[in-house]
């Protein structure tokens, strides 16, 4: 193992710290430390907002051997601020005439019981690190996100056990400067619970918020109902 190399793990989420995004990041980059690699975190939603912000994203992104995404899904792809850091982090590394060698892998989490519902994002993902002249290594795609809620993943319990085990195999691949192995993406993607039993504790969710925000009358409203 290369102690020289550097992880850099881009946090999409804008709840930032409290998202389960930061959480599955955390965990991944927490194992590669402990190898010995050298990490840094960025919350994206804060580095495309401000000029120097953006020139501070093109330095982490230069000094990183590996960089880690991970972000919520949004409407099947990803949240705007992820989507317009790509689109800079494209026109810089075009900019560039020499481009160190950088390795790429996306962790995308959702609220639906499938964690397939992350795969034309993680496909988006893919296109993005080619077309920057990464090198691809895969993405880990999870349902029912929602249940970790923010919560450091050694809190969380059994639960998410699949999911330890499966960014545990993913940070020796990455150790290991290989792709992440069917046998990590199959573990991560393991449900929590039976999409019968989340269905009831998602739907029961909506409707205590909605109760809360005065709105359990428009719950079931339908925008273009004639």
């Amino acid at each position: 193992m290369n102690t020289d190399k550097k992880a850099l793990l881009l946090i999409g989420s804008p709840k930032g710290e409290s998202s389960t995004s930061a959480s599955l990041g955390d965990y991944l980059i927490s194992k590669l430390e402990q190898s010995g690699m050298k990490t840094e975190r960025g919350f994206i939603h804060r580095l495309v907002n401000r000029e120097e912000k953006i020139q501070n994203l093109f330095e982490m992104i230069d000094r990183a051997d590996l960089i880690i995404l991970t972000f919520p899904l949004y409407v099947d792809s990803l949240p705007a601020p992820v989507i317009k850091a790509m689109e800079l982090i494209k026109e810089e590394r075009d900019r560039l005439e020499s481009k160190k060698p950088k390795s790429f892998i996306a962790i995308s989490n959702n609220g639906f019981p499938e964690g397939f519902q992350n795969m034309t994002a993680l496909h988006i993902c893919r296109i993005f690190a080619e077309d920057c002249g990464f090198t691809w290594k895969g993405g880990l795609a999870l349902g029912q996100g929602g249940s970790i809620a923010g919560r450091p993943l050694l809190e969380v319990g059994g639960m998410v056990r699949n999911v330890v085990k499966g960014l545990d195999i993913t940070a020796r691949a990455m150790i290991d400067g290989k792709d992440i192995p069917k046998e990590a993406i199959d573990f991560f993607s393991k449900k929590f619970i039976p999409n019968f039993f989340y269905n009831i504790v998602v739907n029961l969710g909506w409707r205590l918020q909605a109760r809360k925000l005065g709105t359990k009358k428009e719950i079931r409203d339908k925008t273009y109902a004639s």
